[in-house]
């Protein structure tokens, strides 16, 4: 986000040029205000997500007025049905991050402790979430696809490029307008950044406090606060790391650098294929136990939803670790390294290299981690003496 974030500004606001002091200090600052906010307490740290939500609907709602004017003016880009049809390419490709996308959503229980009501509030913050970010990635998409040829599209430059375009309706004020959306789309990538950090430590630290990670030094939370300072601290440092050597790094080093990143950021997609099964399995092992936030549907129903869900984060969790095995078996050609800039043989070295580095790490973490858990004494529910078969 800091790099993406940095070339917005250096594209439509002012130049920076790539290496220079003023760009490791906008990307720095930028990392560092999103550990401030999730160093804040919940009840101030929160507006800069809130905030920068709020104006992410505004804009995109303002895209959407303007791209309806444009039309009106000058006409659209012509689509058919067939444009939408759906490619192998395209679904093997989209997935990984269309999962990521959604993914997180119920993050949000992490403060569930600092709520007034967190059995009802989770749910609906929940479900109020996806709602508003699938009409926030639907409708803008389509609105880019009739101004903006497809061949032109560059991922998320394309909305920026939409954005310059159907503002040529405001003639004059077209330009200081494009300036301004750029600051703003710049305070939304900090807005989500606080978000992922906010969320994402609160889950480590408590993954700490129960054992589970180093012994529980970083499971800590302030006193004032009431957060993972260390945590915080933590993933400030390691982000700053990350920023410093990508910052290094050119050619085929550069392209190794992106395929650890890569990975090193699909293992929260990774995770799921534990997570879901594991709340499929402790819904019906453990019936008689409070569940505030229970989906209102059978076990079997439940059981059904979430094997679907595994079942497209096993096809994601695939694509990302293994790119091009499955078009090759479908017949369809894939570019490896024109894609990834590497050989598949040194893709999957580094791949399976860091996940095996991230999994010692945990393995590392978790015995180090045994004795705060024979402190804690977590609580385990009673096992019935028949077990469950609905």
């Amino acid at each position: 986000m800091a790099f993406l974030a940095a070339e917005t500004v250096s594209v439509h606001i002012t130049p920076l040029e790539h290496g220079s002091v003023g760009d490791y200090v906008f990307k720095i600052v930028f990392i560092w205000i999103t550990v401030v906010a999730a160093i804040a307490s919940l009840s101030k740290g929160k507006w800069l997500p809130t905030s920068g939500a709020i104006l992410k609907v505004g804009l995109l709602a303002f895209f959407v007025l303007t791209t309806i004017i444009y039309a009106a003016r000058n006409g659209v880009v012509g689509l058919s049905g067939g444009d939408f049809s759906p490619t192998l390419l395209g679904l093997f490709g989209s997935v990984p991050i269309l999962l990521f996308a959604y993914l997180g959503f119920e993050s949000s229980n992490s403060a569930a402790g600092e709520m007034e009501n967190p059995a009802r509030d989770v749910p609906v913050s929940i479900f109020r979430s996806c709602a508003t970010a699938a009409v926030c990635y639907l409708v803008p998409i389509f609105a880019i696809l009739l101004v903006v040829p497809s061949d032109d599209i560059t991922g998320i430059g394309g909305l920026l490029d939409a954005v310059g375009t159907v503002y040529s309706v405001y003639g004059p004020a077209a330009e200081p307008l494009l300036a301004l959306t750029a600051v703003v789309f710049v305070y939304i990538l900090m807005s989500q950044g606080a978000a992922w950090m906010i969320i994402s430590d609160r889950m480590q630290a408590m993954t700490a406090a129960d054992g589970s990670f180093f012994g529980g030094f970083f499971g800590r939370f302030h006193e004032g606060l009431g957060t993972p300072v260390r945590v915080n601290l933590l993933s400030g440092v390691v982000a700053t790391a990350f920023l410093l050597v990508a910052m290094q790094v050119t050619g085929d080093g550069a392209s190794i650098f992106g395929v650890v990143l890569t990975i090193s950021i699909s293992t929260f997609l990774l995770s799921y294929l534990l997570v879901i099964p594991a709340a499929i399995r402790l819904r019906t092992r453990y019936p008689e136990r409070p569940r505030p936030f229970r989906v209102p549907v059978s076990d079997r129903g439940f059981a059904v939803l979430g094997w679907l869900a595994f079942a497209w984060i096993l096809l994601g969790s695939w694509v990302a670790v293994f790119p091009g095995t499955l078009e090759r078996l479908f017949g369809e050609t894939y570019p490896f390294e024109e894609i990834w800039g590497v050989s598949q043989l040194t893709f999957e070295v580094f791949t399976l290299g860091t996940l095996g580095f991230l999994l010692l790490l945990c393995a590392v973490g978790y015995v180090r981690g045994a004795r705060v858990r024979a402190q804690v004494g977590a609580p385990v529910p009673s096992v019935p003496a028949k077990e469950p078969t609905r």
